[in-house]
């Protein structure tokens, strides 16, 4: 028995033949002119059945309206997705911003994997609208929006399947948007402190907004431990850092100073101490060896009567 793909491109050979038959014929009588179009156009039909199925996407006014509809519904769901991600992209909020429309494209692409028509029938929405071309257009986009919401970890920073925000992550805004409020207050003219910085000096938002960022950069450490980071997070975090030690060019005074110059201390010294031990240790053992002018002449006496015996 012949295989399914050498029936096709027997019958596609078959095809070509006595399309070309017909052609010459026409030709000769003269009358291939004004049918050579339609001839044509029956050939593209013909090729096009018989290549795969991925080749010729369904004509979609023969789908039920509910695939019609969830169509629809994934175009303005992306769309919303899509514009989000821009507006939240500077400063970087995605995640907190843009959670509930991926939750809303999320549903919409569950229901097209699992709507079928009619009840009961092996024929799905998910078959007309993601496999039936080579493209595979809702199913890449949907890819997208997945990898970008994996690489910016927002998983971490949501709860409840993404619709609702950290308690944790509303608590480092909460100590951010503090820190800034005190950039504000102290520094003279300044309108959006991250893009129109003033030249000056800045030892007043130094002092008066160490504690503020001291706070801020704990509990982002505490919070980097616990692996509860996402991207609005890191940029949030990233770029105060910047304004902290760059521009602002501040310093966070270390609370273990003293013990480290201690500790720093002693090391040095250490050289010092041991060989002035091993020199005081020196000394003892010849003073111990230095024996007292008596002890010295009875000895050498006694020596001299033992070599006269």
């Amino acid at each position: 028995m012949m295989a399914p793909s050498g029936c096709i491109v027997l019958c596609f050979l078959l095809s070509c033949v006595w399309l070309v038959s017909s052609w010459s014929s026409s030709n000769v009588d003269g009358v291939g002119g004004s049918d050579l179009l339609p001839k044509s156009l029956w050939a593209e039909e013909l090729s096009l059945s018989l290549l795969p199925s991925y080749y010729s996407s369904p004509d979609l006014s023969k789908d039920p309206d509910v695939c019609i509809q969830l169509l629809h519904e994934f175009a303005n769901s992306s769309a919303a997705l899509s514009g989000c991600l821009v507006k939240y992209a500077r400063p970087v909020r995605i995640c907190q911003g843009c959670h509930t429309e991926y939750v809303y494209l999320k549903a919409v692409m569950d229901k097209i994997t699992s709507q079928k028509y009619p009840l009961n029938s092996t024929y799905s929405c998910a078959l007309s609208l993601l496999q039936s071309d080579r493209v595979h257009m809702l199913v890449s986009l949907n890819d997208f929006f997945d990898y970008t919401w994996d690489d910016c970890k927002c998983e971490s920073c949501l709860q409840n399947n993404n619709t609702e925000v950290r308690d944790t992550t509303i608590e480092f805004m909460g100590l951010y948007k503090e820190l800034n409020t005190c950039f504000i207050q102290n520094m003279q003219n300044m309108e959006d402190p991250p893009f129109q910085i003033p030249e000056g000096n800045y030892s007043k938002v130094c002092q008066n907004c160490n504690e503020s960022y001291r706070s801020l950069n704990t509990k982002y450490s505490s919070l980097e431990n616990s692996k509860a980071l996402c991207i609005d997070l890191e940029d949030a975090m990233n770029g105060t850092r910047i304004l902290w030690s760059k521009t602002f060019n501040c310093t966070v005074p270390c609370t273990d100073t003293v013990p480290v110059i201690a500790v720093s201390a002693f090391i040095l010294f250490l050289p010092f101490i041991f060989y002035l031990s091993t020199f005081l240790h020196s000394e003892q053992k010849k003073l111990k060896l230095v024996l007292p002018k008596r002890f010295a002449s009875s000895a050498s006496l006694a020596h001299i009567q033992d070599l006269n015996n």
